[in-house]
């Protein structure tokens, strides 16, 4: 259900974080883990500074409140100033 809006969201950050761990992070989604790929692509977004647009973090708040997820943990909480 969130697969193709987490892939997305991945491929629009890929330039800007190595690939492989974006890749890695993404392949949870083939073994329906999409809570998990979504929260370790976002931890990897916040443990090496990645910038993101404020379209990509509201993505994020989006992705957060549907999947029923607590913006207020981490690696959530650390994402907003990450915001370019």
């Amino acid at each position: 259900m969130f697969s193709n809006i987490i892939s997305q969201l991945g491929k629009e950050i890929e330039g800007r974080l190595d690939p492989n761990l974006v890749a890695d992070a993404l392949d949870y989604i083939q073994y329906n883990e999409e809570p998990l790929a979504f929260e370790i692509l976002c931890d990897h977004i916040s443990e090496y500074d990645v910038s993101i647009t404020l379209e990509e973090y509201e993505k994020i708040v989006h992705l957060v409140k549907d999947m029923n997820l607590d913006i207020n943990e981490a690696p959530f909480k650390y994402l907003k100033q990450l915001v370019i």
